[in-house]
């Protein structure tokens, strides 16, 4: 019994012993690391910024014992790598790059220098112009044409905020930022390429040329800031609102515990401090709200939490698959359409070309019929003008024969044969003429001497004139000149036109005495104009329909004569136009431009 209850006793101490090692260790931290990695933007440069921070570390290893903080000093880009690879515990960093940094990764915030500069102690952040004092830039829009430079394109004082005024005033497009010439850190350098001429315009960080002048390497009456302000009675010279002061954040490497241990040993740090003083600040305070930051960020649309159009897009298309869906069937059905459209357009263009190039051909067969008529009414003429030469032929050659018999020596009939020579050329061109009118040839423009066309075409009616004793006579103006022109085109056009005048004479009833057809050729400066006037019975109706094929007012015409003209002369850029004449007749108008070899068509 007593051996049972010894164990039992003894059993009671074990799970107490336990019970109480679990809750020690439990309450215990989960790490026992003592040494952390602290990374510091170093804007003026790394030597610097040591000068700066490591006597803030060197306050919170003395406050706390047996803890370790490595200081490392980067510029932007290296701070943000060092975080993203998972090197650091604590960053101490500018507003901008802390805001950008939170809103995208789990980091906390622990505290924000304080600072003496204005009457906001959470405040000292801003955008500083500086030239030097004699330079011809007074205003902020009087720089577009300046050599400018800053640390960084990521420096929140020492660019954004900048950027973030000039745009809401609206001053300079996208071109002069880009301009803009990024040299990193040093920021001091900046200063100094300004006093050296070797620079025109530097953005810099706030409070740097007073610290800079403090530390005496520059004097301020050398430089001038544009568009100086001093907000809130700010100390430093600045050109931009201000802003939050830097903070310490810790990111997820290190425990929570820590993280409040070092936020509640930066609290108590004296504003005489060498470490604060060291670091130009007078202590720490609860982290500052950074919603102006954010303003900025999502103006210049460099926030983190926005998102890009590509963004949006794929994010629209997840949420509302049925309607992207239907919107890429109704493209597609929407191309699939397009291109049978498409394809039926080209199909009916070809059947319009078939068709356009049918029509030609059966216009041209029209055209041949209507001169076969043409030579037809003409048939009178036509003998008259052949008989013509083969009579005088016939005579000379009588005469010849009898001169021969008589003895004529030869050399003395050569003036015969000469004359009769020149009755054979007559009654050659006029069958040349002939064959002209009658051959179906193709569209043929060459340079044209209009009167001799015109006096060929009245040649060939001219017998019919006289026969029915109508006066037909020419008279030119202006300086003659060649036309470029289809000539079997123009001869078809006159002999048309004398033709109806011809008719229009001779329809009178009762006949009538003294008809006549004038022609009257102005040569203008930019075209030929040509009136054909009769007295005939002048124009029934009170339009002459040009487009309609086939109307006629003759009892055994075709109805293609006026519709031909009307080619014809479209053919030339010209125009035909019939006006009545009191008391009776009719005139005939034909405009024809002078064209230029190269319109040939």
């Amino acid at each position: 019994m007593i051996n049972n209850h010894s164990q039992k006793i003894k059993l009671f101490i074990f799970v107490i012993s336990t019970v109480f090692s679990y809750v020690s260790f439990a309450n215990e931290p989960t790490t026992q690391r003592k040494d952390y990695e602290v990374g510091v933007l170093a804007l003026r440069g790394y030597a610097h910024a040591r000068q700066a921070w490591e006597p803030t570390l060197n306050w919170l290893e003395t406050k706390n014992p047996g803890y370790q903080f490595n200081l490392h000093t980067y510029d932007f880009d290296q701070l943000e790598d060092a975080f993203l690879h998972g090197w650091l515990d604590f960053i101490l960093t500018s507003p901008g790059q802390a805001t950008k940094l939170a809103r995208e990764y789990p980091i906390h915030w622990l505290a924000t220098q304080k600072t003496a500069y204005s009457d906001f102690p959470s405040k000292s952040i801003a955008s500083v112009v500086v030239v030097r004092e004699e330079s011809p830039y007074k205003t902020l829009k009087d720089i577009s044409k300046a050599h400018v430079a800053a640390v960084s394109e990521k420096a929140f004082g020492g660019f954004i905020a900048l950027q973030y005024e000039l745009d809401k005033l609206g001053y300079f497009n996208a071109s002069f930022f880009e301009k803009i010439q990024f040299t990193g850190p040093p920021t001091d350098q900046l200063i100094l390429n300004v006093i050296d001429n070797n620079l025109d315009v530097a953005i810099v960080p706030a409070c740097t040329l007073e610290n800079m002048a403090k530390e005496g390497r520059i004097q301020l009456h050398d430089l001038r800031v544009i568009n100086e302000t001093r907000p809130a009675d700010s100390v430093c010279a600045v050109s931009t609102p201000l802003y939050p002061n830097w903070t310490l954040a810790m990111t997820e490497h290190a425990p929570a515990y820590v993280g409040q241990m070092v936020a509640q040993t930066l609290f108590s740090m004296p504003a005489d401090h060498p470490a604060a003083i060291a670091a130009n600040n007078v202590g720490w305070m609860l982290p500052a709200p950074s919603i102006n930051v954010d303003k900025v960020y999502k103006h210049l649309d460099m926030h983190p939490l926005q998102k890009s159009w590509g963004q949006k897009a794929k994010e629209w298309l997840h949420e509302n698959q049925v309607v992207a869906l239907a919107s890429v069937l109704t493209l597609f059905l929407l191309t699939g359409y397009h291109f049978w459209l498409q394809w039926k357009f080209q199909r009916s263009r070809e059947e319009l070309k078939n068709a356009m190039n049918d029509l030609r051909r059966k216009s041209s067969l029209l055209e041949h019929a209507q001169r076969i008529t043409i030579v037809g009414e003409l048939g009178s003429s036509l003998a008259h003008e052949i008989n013509q030469p083969l009579a005088a032929i016939k005579n000379y050659s009588q005469g010849a024969k009898v001169r021969m018999e008589r003895g004529t020596k030869p050399e003395e009939l050569f003036p015969i044969l000469e004359k009769i020579q020149q009755q054979v050329t007559s009654a050659s061109d006029i069958i040349q003429r002939l064959r002209g009118l009658i051959n179906k040839t193709p569209i043929e423009k060459r340079w044209v001497d209009l009167p001799y066309l015109i006096e060929d075409a009245m040649k060939l009616v001219n017998y019919e004139f006289q026969r029915h004793r109508i006066q037909l006579g020419v008279m030119y103006s202006g300086e003659p000149q060649p036309i470029y022109a289809d000539v079997t085109g123009l001869q078809q056009v006159m002999l048309n036109v004398l033709n109806n005048a011809k008719d229009a004479c001779l329809s009178h009833v009762p006949k009538r005495k003294n008809l006549f057809v004038d022609l009257h050729v102005s040569f203008c400066d930019e075209m030929v104009i040509i009136d054909v006037a009769d007295n005939g019975i002048g124009i029934q109706g009170q339009e002459i329909p040009l487009d309609q094929a086939f109307y006629t007012t003759k009892e055994n015409g075709l109805g293609l004569g006026l519709a031909i003209c009307r080619d014809v002369i479209d053919a030339h850029q010209g125009s035909i136009r019939f006006r009545s004449i009191e008391p009776t007749g009719c005139q005939v108008t034909i405009v024809l431009p002078y064209q230029e070899a190269c319109h040939e068509s």
